[in-house]
This record gives C-alpha cells, structure tokens and sequence, in this order.
C-alpha cells in the first residue's frame, strides 16, 4: 500500500498522490468522515504467549508483553508493555467533534492497518496569500498511535497550497500548537483534558504569515541560497552534496517561485518542495517521500530551513 495507506477519507475533492480512498465534493461532518474513511474500529490488549518446548511436550508460556489488536480484523499494530493504556479512535473523534465550529474536515487517515489514525480540518479565516497567488492555510492535525511507539495529540501546521506540502512538517513545525500525551495510566482522562485544551483563537496566524511575508521581502541570489543550504544541511567546504542541483532547479523554479523569485521565502520552498511535496512523483518516489517528510529527516531538514530563515529576516 503506498504510504502504508489503509482506509481513508479525502474532501473537497483532492484525491491523494496515491489514488487511494474515498473522495468527496465539499467536506463532510467529523463522524461521518471517520465512518467513511473506516476508522472508528476498536482496539484491545491482549498478553502475548509464546511456545516453550521441551522433549515431552510443548507449552503456551506468558511473555510478559501485550499485542495491540484491531478487534475487527484481529491484526496485530503493536507490541507494548503492562502499563500501557488504550486509547480508543473515538477519542479522536471527539477532538474532531470539539472544534467543529472552527474548523472545516479536510482529510480522516488510516495508516499501516490501523496502528496510526490521523486528520486534518482548516481553520476557518485562516487562509492568506504570502504574496499575490501564493495561498497558506492554517490546519490542525489530530493524530492518535496504536504502534505503541506513536501517541496521541493534536498540532497546528501552515500548509502551502501551491504545492500541498508542509512548510515545515506537522508534528515537528518551529511554530505552531502542539499538545501530546502517551498510552500510561490515566491517558484517556489526560486525553480528555487535552481536548479541552485546543485553543483554536489562540494561533497567531497572522504573525507567522507576516513572517512570511518578510520572507518574500528579502532578497537571495543563488550563491547566497547556496550558503543557506550549507548551513541547512550542515555541508562541509569542499564536500560534494548531490542534492544541491535538484535544490537549486526548485530555488530557481519550482513551484510557485515565480510569486517571489530570488528570495527567502523561495529558499525555504526550494527546500521544504525537496524534502516533502509528492507532487509529480511516482508512486514508489511518492511513498519514500511521505514518509521522510511527514516522520523522517526530511520533517527536521524543514524545521531548520524555517528557522534559519527567521533568523535572517529578523536578525
């Protein structure tokens, strides 16, 4: 499955890179979205045993771990210890259902057979161009683990239209929300505060794209992009870097560098169209791609590149 993509919902009809999923005109309400995208299922934990043999006979022995089970297809999601908690897919739900009135359902994701549930909705009024044509859009995304490594929380993330990939990636953002908890004793009540805790009127998003906007602002050449990306990726003088070619197609033009030519702003999308847009690529490039920028060192690599950049404006 690409992207280890199992069931899911799209809205505003945006099919997936991957073709995968149901698509729907306009958005849908949060429940009816995690039903269509088959992602209200249940999970259990149950002690795993495993054969203990000797020349007579063989015998069930206790292992002193659990398995995350999906109760509907019976498969494993993960190995966890005693202590860990449940936290039912409905939990999502009701962060979805909580901020309702703020936000538009955009996306409800299955992922790797169940062991990871996500969403993502627009605020509402959250939407500005940076400079004329070139669209950001505020989101939340609501996610919740069953892999026993991955927890559960919500993260506020700018989205840049023009390309449909992260600025900087959702759960590893240099600004932005962020809330989390993990599966131990007592998660479902921390859960619950969390939920209460999403301050939508709260992210300033109109500082952040005023940010941007002072990216657009500030002039880089190619060679200063260079610099930029030395210090992004940390490149020794000297040392040959293969990426840089394909860094300064995107610098000079990618998607949407027309809207503000030999600037900041399009240094940090030359860089974040690298390390996490799927658009225009294969399906197999597509898999690698999302992975690396939505969990992997391509979400960091765009953290930093943020970061730098708002070091150089406001220096």
């Amino acid at each position: 499955m690409p992207a280890n993509f199992t069931s899911g919902w799209l809205g505003n009809g945006e099919r997936a890179w991957h073709g995968l999923g149901t698509v729907t005109e306009g958005t849908l309400p949060a429940r009816e979205a995690f039903e269509t995208a088959d992602a209200l299922f249940t999970v259990e934990k149950r002690e795993l045993f495993y054969p203990l043999i000797d020349e007579d006979h063989v015998a069930d022995q206790r292992s002193g771990v659990y398995g995350v089970i999906r109760t509907d297809s019976e498969q494993l999601l993960g190995v966890v210890s005693k202590q860990y908690e449940i936290v039912q897919n409905d939990s999502l739900l009701r962060m979805a259902e909580f901020i309702r009135e703020e936000v538009d359902m955009d996306c409800v994701i299955v992922l790797s057979d169940g062991a990871k549930v996500c969403f993502t909705a627009t605020l509402r009024g959250a939407e500005t161009d940076i400079v004329p044509g070139d669209t950001v859009k505020r989101r939340i995304v609501g996610y919740l683990g069953h892999d026993g490594k991955t927890g559960c929380g919500a993260k506020f993330t700018n989205i840049r239209v023009v390309c449909q990939n992260t600025l900087t990636a959702a759960l590893g953002e240099a600004g932005g929300a962020h809330s989390s908890i993990t599966h131990k004793n007592g998660a479902n009540n921390n859960f619950d505060t969390l939920i209460n805790s999403i301050d939508v009127a709260r992210q300033d998003f109109v500082t952040e794209c005023e940010l941007m906007r002072e990216f657009s602002r500030a002039s880089m050449g190619v060679s200063q992009f260079n610099e930029f990306v030395d210090e992004v990726y940390n490149i020794d003088e000297g040392q040959v870097f293969r990426k840089r070619e394909k860094l300064e197609r995107a610098f000079t033009r990618g998607f949407g560098f027309r809207f503000a030519p030999a600037s900041v702003w399009s240094a940090v999308n030359a860089i974040t169209e690298v390390e996490t847009s799927t658009r225009n690529t294969t399906a197999a490039k597509g898999r690698a791609q999302f992975a690396r920028g939505t969990f992997g060192v391509g979400a960091q690599i765009s953290k930093r590149a943020f970061a730098l950049a708002r070091d150089l404006v406001t220096a």
